[in-house]
C-alpha cells in the first residue's frame, strides 16, 4: 500500500503541466554538444586513431562484434551523426532523428573504452531521455512544417529527469572522492607535478596549498552545486562557480565537450519563463491530451526504475572483494570521475600446450600507445587482451596458456602485481557481476 501511495503522489507531481522552454533550449544546445562530439572526432582524428589505424580495439565485453566496425565507413558514420545532430537541434524529423542519434552514440559508446570518459556514458543516458521528451514541440521546423502540433507545456517529468540525472552524476562524483588517497590530495599532486612549466598556472601547480584547495573543493563543489541551482538566491552564484569549475578542468585536464553538456543542463534549473523570449510563445496551441491514469502509473514505473538503478549502480563496487580505485571492478557507470592515477606495465607469456614453444609478448607490439596504458592498468583489459593472443595463435595451430606479469601503481605507491600471474587468461572466465579472483587487490 505505501508503494501504491509514493507512485499516486509521484504520478500527480510527474504530470503536472510546466513550461516546456528549458527543454526546447535544451535541445538547442544537446544538437550542437553532438555536433561538436562527433565532428570534432572527425576533425582532430579521434575517428582514424580508433577506427581506422587501431589493429585491434577494445570493445566493453559482450560487444566484440563491434569489431567490425572498422575501416574508411566510419567517417560516413560520424558525418551521419553530425547530421543526425543538426536535426535534433533544429528539431526537424525530430523523433526519428534523435532515436538515431541515441543508437548510434549508444553503439560508439560499446565499441570502444580505450577512450572511455564518463561523459559518454552521460551522453548515452542525455540521448535517449531526449528521445522520449517532446522536446520539438515548439521553436522547431515540425511544428513549422506542421508535422507536430505546437504547444508551451510539457509533463513536468520532461524536466525533472534532467535534474534528478545531473544531481545522481554530482552526488556520486563528490562521494566517490571522499577516500583517503584524495583528502591527503595524492592524485592532485602527481597531475599537477607534469604542469609546473605552464607559463601562467606553474606557479600554482607547483604548490602543495593548491593541491589541497583543488581536492577539497572538487568535494565541496559536486555535493552542493545541484541543491545552490536549486535555490533561486544561489543559482547565479552557482552558474558562475560551475562556469570556472568546468573551465579550470577543460584548460588542465582536457575532459571534451562535457563542461558544455553541464552548463547546458542548468536550463532546467530555471523558471520556464526565462527562456519564452528566446524560443518564442506558440499562440496557436492545442490542448495537448492528457494521458491516461493507466498510461501515467506505467510512466512513472518506469521513470522509478530508471531512478532506482542510476541510484544503485555507482553502489555495485562495494559488493566487490578490493579496492576499486585498484581493481576496476564497479569503476564504469559509476560517476567515478578524475579520481586517481595510474601507471603499469604488462608482460604476457604465451605457452603451447603440446611443446615447449613459448612466446614472450610485449602489448606495445600489438596495439597502440594508448591502449597499452590500458592493458598495463585495467584487468578487463588484460583478459580482452589475452583472449585476441589466444585467439591470434590458435589461427596459427597452437592450444596456448597465456599469463601475464603486470604491475601497477596507484596515486604513485610501489609497483604491486595486479593480476595473479600464475593463473591461464586464456581459460579463467570473466565475471561482470562479481569479483574475478585472478584480479589481486593488495596495492598498499
Amino acid at each position: 500500500m505505501a508503494a501504491t501511495g509514493i507512485i499516486s503522489k509521484l504520478r500527480t507531481y510527474w504530470f503536472a503541466p510546466a513550461n516546456n522552454s528549458p527543454l526546447i533550449v535544451f535541445r538547442i544546445l544537446f544538437g550542437c554538444i553532438m555536433f561538436m562530439e562527433f565532428g570534432g572526432a572527425l576533425y582532430s582524428g579521434w575517428v582514424t586513431e580508433v577506427f581506422i589505424t587501431a589493429p585491434f580495439r577494445f570493445t566493453f565485453i559482450g560487444f566484440e562484434f563491434l569489431q567490425n566496425m572498422q575501416g574508411p565507413g566510419m567517417y560516413v558514420y560520424y558525418t551521419v551523426g553530425c547530421l543526425l545532430a543538426v536535426l535534433v537541434g533544429v528539431g526537424l524529423f525530430y523523433r526519428p532523428a534523435s532515436i538515431l542519434l541515441a543508437l548510434m552514440w549508444t553503439t560508439v559508446y560499446f565499441s570502444q573504452k580505450g577512450h572511455y570518459n564518463n561523459h559518454y556514458y552521460l551522453m548515452v543516458l542525455i540521448c535517449w531521455l531526449m528521445a522520449i521528451v517532446p522536446a520539438n514541440r515548439r521553436a522547431s521546423f515540425d511544428v513549422k512544417f506542421g508535422l507536430v502540433k505546437a504547444t508551451n507545456e510539457c509533463a513536468r517529468w520532461c524536466l525533472s529527469v534532467f535534474i534528478i540525472q545531473i544531481a545522481i552524476v554530482y552526488t556520486y562524483a563528490s562521494i566517490a572522492k571522499m577516500y583517503p588517497d584524495w583528502v591527503k590530495a595524492m592524485p592532485m599532486r602527481i597531475w599537477f607535478e607534469k604542469r609546473t612549466e605552464h607559463p601562467q598556472l606553474g606557479f600554482l601547480f607547483a604548490s602543495d596549498t593548491f593541491a589541497y584547495f583543488v581536492a577539497y573543493s572538487g568535494i565541496l563543489f559536486d555535493l552542493l552545486i545541484v541543491p545552490a541551482l536549486l535555490w533561486k538566491r544561489t543559482r547565479t552564484l552557482a552558474v558562475v562557480a560551475m562556469l570556472i569549475f568546468h573551465q579550470f578542468n577543460k584548460m588542465v585536464f582536457g575532459i571534451g565537450v562535457f563542461p558544455y553538456l553541464a552548463m547546458s543542463l542548468n536550463v532546467f534549473f530555471f523558471p520556464g519563463t526565462t527562456f519564452d523570449n528566446t524560443v518564442g510563445i506558440e499562440k496557436n496551441i492545442f490542448n495537448y491530451p492528457a494521458y491516461s491514469a493507466q498510461k501515467q502509473r506505467i510512466i512513472t514505473i518506469l521513470l522509478s526504475v530508471f531512478v532506482a538503478w542510476q541510484v544503485l549502480t555507482p553502489l555495485r563496487h562495494h559488493l566487490y572483494k578490493g579496492d576499486v580505485v585498484f581493481t576496476e571492478e564497479g569503476h564504469r557507470m559509476s560517476w567515478r570521475m578524475m579520481l586517481r592515477s595510474k601507471r603499469g606495465s604488462a608482460v604476457f607469456t604465451v605457452k603451447d600446450k603440446n611443446s615447449d614453444s613459448t612466446w614472450i609478448i610485449n602489448p606495445t607490439d600489438y596495439v597502440l600507445r594508448y591502449q597499452s596504458r590500458n592493458v598495463a592498468t585495467r584487468p578487463d583489459f588484460i583478459w580482452q587482451f589475452a583472449q585476441h593472443l589466444k585467439q591470434e595463435y590458435k589461427e596459427r595451430g597452437y592450444d596456448v596458456a597465456v599469463y601475464c606479469k603486470c604491475l601497477c601503481s596507484v596515486n604513485g605507491r610501489p609497483m604491486r602485481f595486479l593480476v595473479d600471474p600464475g593463473t591461464n587468461l586464456a581459460t579463467a572466465p570473466w565475471h561482470p557481476f562479481k569479483h574475478n579472483n585472478w584480479v589481486l587487490t593488495d596495492y598498499k
